[in-house]
């Protein structure tokens, strides 16, 4: 008989660091809905004795409200209580399971919850000064560069250039976001793979890419003219229209991610560039604001998993991620939601 592990989610989202508790405040717009996350593991590799399947569980935080959350993992006999953990650098919450190749077969994981996710709208920015010695070192981690994001060296030519005539912090970072959004374009040429790796030097090169490309660029230019920036990942819901029922509830394809950047005097402020780019007419509100149609479930990049993965790290966690005798191996994903009525 399947059992569902429910589990209490009103823990509020644990801070690293002292600077990283001032965030931009919710704004007027609101949304309420469920969220159903599926990873299936449909075949495991030929003579794998023990397979290790995690998947990311999302937190409440100052932008949105997880409550009513299941988890089920199940068998083809018996349900299977999954590891709750906390990744200690980027804070990340997850489920693990470690089964043994025969009961891994045909397993399936699966994650609900109701969302309440808050429209983030970033006000006072005039009040920006100039990062402390103490802010700049607790914001640390957020200066610096990833394995595919960039930060001074090479790149630093290119961060001037984007952000000539800027004089202060907030002015750089809109600087930033006006040249990735002029600068790339929303494109996946099958025939020019490459895209989706969030890598600066892809962006650069080829000017074009999904929503990790775009945010890669805005982070090395920020970073690089030292202001901090975080990245944030989940999935986007699409604008509601009660004349399109598709808007309301169904399958959502992919995944989508976004930035914060810390303005010393003012704190953590949103920005959506793929989005400025898309809907050119709100160009200017994602630039400090975030929507309500959407959801977080992960920070970061290059990112390692609880208990850690024998792999390298994870260039970002959103989808359902397994590793068979320690080498990664495909798992499928399918993730679903419905507007609360």
């Amino acid at each position: 008989m399947r059992k569902a592990l429910t589990i209490c989610s009103c823990l509020a989202f644990a801070c690293l660091l002292s600077a990283s508790e001032n965030g931009a405040p919710a704004g007027k717009q609101e949304r309420t809905f469920r969220f159903t996350y599926t990873a299936a593991v449909k075949d495991v590799p030929e003579g794998a004795k023990s397979v290790d399947l995690w998947i990311p569980v999302p937190q409440s935080t100052a932008d949105q409200s997880i409550n009513d959350l299941e988890l089920l993992g199940s068998g083809a006999s018996k349900a299977v209580p999954p590891e709750i953990a906390l990744e200690p650098v980027h804070n990340n919450k997850m489920a693990h399971w470690r089964l043994d190749a025969a009961g891994a077969k045909g397993f399936v994981a699966k994650m609900s919850f109701l969302c309440i996710r808050k429209e983030v709208a970033a006000r006072d920015r005039g009040k920006a000064r100039e990062l402390t010695e103490k802010e700049l070192a607790e914001l640390s981690q957020y200066l610096r560069p990833d394995k595919l994001v960039l930060v001074g060296g090479e790149f630093a030519e290119r961060a001037d250039n984007a952000t000539r005539g800027a004089r202060n912090p907030g002015e750089i970072a809109k600087a930033a976001y006006d040249y990735t959004v002029s600068t790339m374009r929303y494109d996946k040429r099958k025939d020019k793979p490459g895209w989706g790796h969030g890598s600066t030097q892809w962006a650069c090169d080829a000017r074009f890419g999904n929503c990790t490309d775009f945010h890669a660029l805005f982070m090395s230019i920020a970073r690089s003219k030292g202001i901090p920036v975080k990245f944030e990942m989940g999935f986007p819901l699409p604008l509601p229209d009660p004349a399109k029922p598709e808007t309301l509830s169904g399958h959502i394809t992919g995944y989508h991610c976004w930035a914060k950047f810390y303005l010393a005097g003012v704190g953590w402020v949103p920005v959506d560039a793929f989005e400025g780019y898309k809907r050119q007419e709100l160009k200017g509100y994602f630039f400090g604001n975030l929507d309500a149609h959407r959801v977080q479930f992960t920070n970061g990049r290059d990112t390692n998993l609880s208990p850690r993965q024998a792999g390298e790290p994870l260039n970002y966690f959103i989808y359902p991620y397994a590793e068979a005798d320690g080498k990664p191996f495909a798992v499928e994903g399918a993730y679903t939601f419905s507007d609360a009525r």
